[in-house]
Protein backbone atom coordinates (compact mmCIF):
# COMPACT_ATOMS: atom_id res chain seq x y z
CA UNK A 1 0.00 0.00 0.00
CA UNK A 2 1.46 3.34 -0.99
CA UNK A 3 1.81 6.53 1.41
CA UNK A 4 -0.77 9.05 1.22
CA UNK A 5 2.01 11.45 0.32
CA UNK A 6 2.45 9.51 -2.94
CA UNK A 7 -0.91 9.33 -3.77
CA UNK A 8 -1.93 12.60 -2.82
CA UNK A 9 -0.81 15.87 -4.89
CA UNK A 10 -0.56 18.62 -2.25
CA UNK A 11 0.15 20.93 -4.45
CA UNK A 12 -2.43 20.91 -6.44
CA UNK A 13 -5.04 20.36 -3.17
CA UNK A 14 -3.59 23.63 -1.53
CA UNK A 15 -4.19 25.41 -5.22
CA UNK A 16 -7.68 24.43 -5.26
CA UNK A 17 -8.47 25.57 -1.89
CA UNK A 18 -6.81 28.43 -1.84
CA UNK A 19 -8.22 29.66 -5.92
CA UNK A 20 -11.73 28.61 -4.63
CA UNK A 21 -12.25 30.59 -1.45
CA UNK A 22 -10.39 33.77 -3.60
CA UNK A 23 -13.29 33.10 -6.17
CA UNK A 24 -15.91 32.39 -3.18
CA UNK A 25 -14.86 35.67 -1.61
CA UNK A 26 -15.18 37.67 -4.81
CA UNK A 27 -18.20 36.59 -5.82
CA UNK A 28 -19.85 37.40 -2.64
CA UNK A 29 -18.35 40.53 -2.46
CA UNK A 30 -19.10 41.34 -6.00
CA UNK A 31 -22.92 40.10 -5.21
CA UNK A 32 -23.16 41.91 -2.11
CA UNK A 33 -21.93 44.90 -4.16
CA UNK A 34 -24.39 44.78 -7.07
CA UNK A 35 -27.41 44.47 -3.96
CA UNK A 36 -26.02 46.87 -2.30
CA UNK A 37 -25.74 49.66 -4.79
CA UNK A 38 -29.44 48.95 -6.34
CA UNK A 39 -30.78 49.10 -3.50
CA UNK A 40 -29.25 52.08 -2.01
CA UNK A 41 -29.94 54.05 -5.61
CA UNK A 42 -33.64 53.52 -5.29
CA UNK A 43 -33.84 54.46 -1.58
CA UNK A 44 -32.10 57.87 -3.16
CA UNK A 45 -33.32 58.37 -5.78
CA UNK A 46 -37.19 58.22 -3.87
CA UNK A 47 -35.36 60.70 -1.23
CA UNK A 48 -34.90 63.36 -3.67
CA UNK A 49 -30.77 62.75 -3.37
CA UNK A 50 -29.99 62.50 -6.83
CA UNK A 51 -25.70 62.47 -6.51
CA UNK A 52 -25.70 59.87 -3.94
CA UNK A 53 -28.21 57.87 -6.00
CA UNK A 54 -25.98 57.99 -8.98
CA UNK A 55 -22.84 57.38 -6.95
CA UNK A 56 -24.79 54.23 -5.28
CA UNK A 57 -25.82 53.25 -9.11
CA UNK A 58 -22.40 53.14 -10.36
CA UNK A 59 -21.43 50.89 -7.17
CA UNK A 60 -24.43 48.68 -8.23
CA UNK A 61 -23.45 48.47 -11.80
CA UNK A 62 -19.54 47.95 -11.10
CA UNK A 63 -20.37 44.79 -8.78
CA UNK A 64 -22.86 44.05 -11.70
CA UNK A 65 -19.72 43.76 -14.14
CA UNK A 66 -17.82 42.16 -11.63
CA UNK A 67 -20.06 39.49 -10.82
CA UNK A 68 -20.78 39.03 -14.69
CA UNK A 69 -16.84 38.85 -15.13
CA UNK A 70 -16.12 36.26 -12.54
CA UNK A 71 -18.67 34.35 -14.02
CA UNK A 72 -16.90 33.96 -17.33
CA UNK A 73 -13.25 33.43 -15.78
CA UNK A 74 -15.30 30.74 -14.83
CA UNK A 75 -16.46 29.27 -17.26
CA UNK A 76 -13.32 30.13 -19.78
CA UNK A 77 -11.02 28.18 -16.66
CA UNK A 78 -13.21 25.08 -17.01
CA UNK A 79 -13.31 24.51 -20.19
CA UNK A 80 -9.81 25.65 -21.08
CA UNK A 81 -8.49 22.18 -18.79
Amino acid sequence: MAPIAEVVDWNGLLEVLWSAAAAGLVVTLAASLAILGATRAVDSRRAGHVVPAGLFALVGVFGALLLAGAVVLGFVVMTSK
